[in-house]
């Protein structure tokens, strides 16, 4: 892998009636947020072997394919949501591109991406985990419009693995998640990678190197508002 490790997973809690066995709208439902093209970024991520999970910012609030339960409120929440987050599925394809989209200079020193495992909870109850990859930004009033610019310039334009068509027939058939832990893994690696992780003596680091894990922004989550 390419990215690091987080030292935390998320967790996710959907709403009972989110279509997760069979999802008929996964990428219309993003049209409702042109001002980034979120539905061209969620078929792009569907080119990918990914899935646009979930993002928060200051200027959006929470959206994404698991969060379409926003659209509906009766009463929205006035307040600010602190802090850039993004959440993708995870396979190959997208981590490389990522890689790509990050690496100039000025999106490295204000994001860090870096992968880790996905909980989807309903009314208290576990229905799937799977790896992701999260993007998030160490400054709270991060603006993403120049990252979110970039990133979907390279999901339409980078060809290589690309499966071109895919977002069609997602919208026409359905889309099914299968959230199996060994979906898209190495169990090998997986094994390789946890050994690495727990060394804990500097003997031993000395050798292997420091651990993959990296730290979640203090302030990821946060969100401040005033219930009407």
């Amino acid at each position: 892998m390419l990215l690091p490790f987080w030292n935390s997973d998320i967790y996710v809690d959907i709403a009972s009636w989110f279509p997760f066995g069979k999802d008929y709208y996964l990428t219309s439902v993003n049209k409702f947020y042109d001002e980034y093209d979120l539905k061209k970024i969620s078929e792009g991520c569907l080119d990918f072997g990914s899935e646009f999970y979930f993002m928060s910012s200051p200027l959006t609030g929470c959206i994404g394919n698991f969060t379409r339960d926003s659209l509906f409120k009766q009463r929205q929440d006035a307040g600010l949501n602190l802090g850039f987050l993004m959440m993708l599925g995870y396979s190959p394809e997208i981590e490389k591109l990522l890689c790509g989209v990050i690496a100039p200079p000025e999106f490295s020193k204000n994001l860090t991406a870096g992968i880790t495992k996905c909980s989807l909870w309903e009314n208290g109850r576990l229905i799937g985990r799977s790896d992701v990859i999260v993007i998030v930004s160490d400054d709270p009033f991060y603006d993403c419009d120049n990252f979110m610019k970039r990133l979907l310039e390279f999901l339409e334009n980078v060809t290589i693995y690309r499966n071109h068509g895919s977002a069609y027939y997602v919208e026409k058939f359905g889309y099914r998640r299968f959230l199996s832990p060994y979906e898209n893994e190495d169990i090998l690696k997986n094994k390789i990678t946890e050994a690495l992780t727990d060394f804990k003596f500097s003997s031993t680091r000395e050798i292997v190197g420091m651990s993959p894990e990296i730290k979640f922004p203090a302030f990821m989550g946060m969100s401040v508002g005033v219930h009407e």
